[in-house]
């Protein structure tokens, strides 16, 4: 049987409460709109990342932290999942993490990280595609830029897959993260680009701009002083770049950015035993059981 939260699912058409009303052919749970003016059926699965889906939601949940956590790719994760018995097409693993993206955005913000005030601000070359050109035979090589802005905690505040690197995008990536925090730092580091002069100015003007790459810089901070500099968001960088590797980039910027909104979660929620206390909270196992229970209930979030 699949998991089930405590509360009826919403309607997924108007958002209406709901009752059982049986069973499908399947053996999952059927459901109805108490909205007479809707009056939709649905099945237990609605509202979650695996409604649509015929696979079982262990084998849709490990095909996406293997892919969105691990420098792998679609072939290979297909092929790890068909040495336990799973047959999954490539396809499928590259798909199924854009599933995710609402649902991990409710859980983040449900349950919200404390972000330190000192924020880095960089960005990594991500292959986007080929465009024509009469010099290369198979076209000149396109790049798109993931601008991601990180705390002094190694949390990642926020990202933004840009088609192009400008102060346009840069604000865009800050306005995010602002956004996300639900404050502005007292302090962000940036190396010497020309767009993030007048892109930090979208953060407030109490937040101090500090341009530092790898030399570290002395700064006046509170009753100390801090030794700045972007050595952890390069570090982070080279972190994500197998991963990027392994993508051979994104051919679609809108689903490359919400595949690196659940790559962030991942990431964030995976330290310092997050996960663990968010099912411990909610009554689940820190097992693969909880996990999928988990995006269950958050659908009610």
């Amino acid at each position: 049987m699949s998991p089930k939260s405590k509360m009826n699912p919403k309607c997924p058409d108007c958002g209406a409460d709901s009752w059982k009303v049986g069973f499908s052919r399947s053996g999952r749970r059927v459901y109805m709109c108490k909205s007479k003016s809707c009056g939709r059926k649905f099945n237990e699965r609605a509202g979650t990342p695996f409604w649509h889906l015929k696979k079982e939601e262990k084998d849709v949940l490990t095909a996406t932290l293997l892919y969105a956590k691990y420098p792998l790719s679609t072939y290979q994760v297909a092929d790890l999942l068909e040495l336990f018995g799973v047959k999954v097409s490539p396809s499928s693993v590259g798909r199924w993490p854009q599933r995710f993206g609402h649902s991990v955005k409710k859980i983040a913000k449900r349950y919200t990280i404390k972000f330190s005030k000192v924020w880095h601000a960089d960005e990594k070359f991500v292959p986007h595609k080929r465009a024509p050109s009469k010099r290369w035979k198979r076209g000149k090589r396109k790049w798109a830029y993931q601008i991601t802005v990180l705390d002094s905690e190694g949390n990642v505040v926020a990202s933004y897959l840009a088609p192009a690197r400008s102060t346009e995008a840069i604000k865009k990536a800050l306005r995010r993260a602002k956004e996300e925090a639900g404050f502005s730092p007292d302090i962000i580091v940036t190396d010497d680009y020309p767009g993030y002069d007048r892109g930090v100015n979208v953060l407030g003007r109490h937040t101090r701009h500090v341009r530092a790459h790898f030399e570290g810089k002395l700064i006046p901070y509170g009753k100390g002083a801090l030794l700045l500099s972007n050595n952890k968001i390069e570090r982070y960088h080279s972190q994500i770049a197998p991963k990027i590797r392994s993508m051979r980039g994104v051919k679609n910027l809108e689903k490359g950015d919400r595949f690196f909104q659940v790559h962030n979660f991942m990431h964030n929620f995976s330290k310092k035993g997050r996960l663990k206390r968010i099912l411990g909270h909610l009554g689940l196992k820190p097992n693969l059981d909880g996990l999928t229970k988990l995006f269950y209930i958050a659908r009610n979030f």
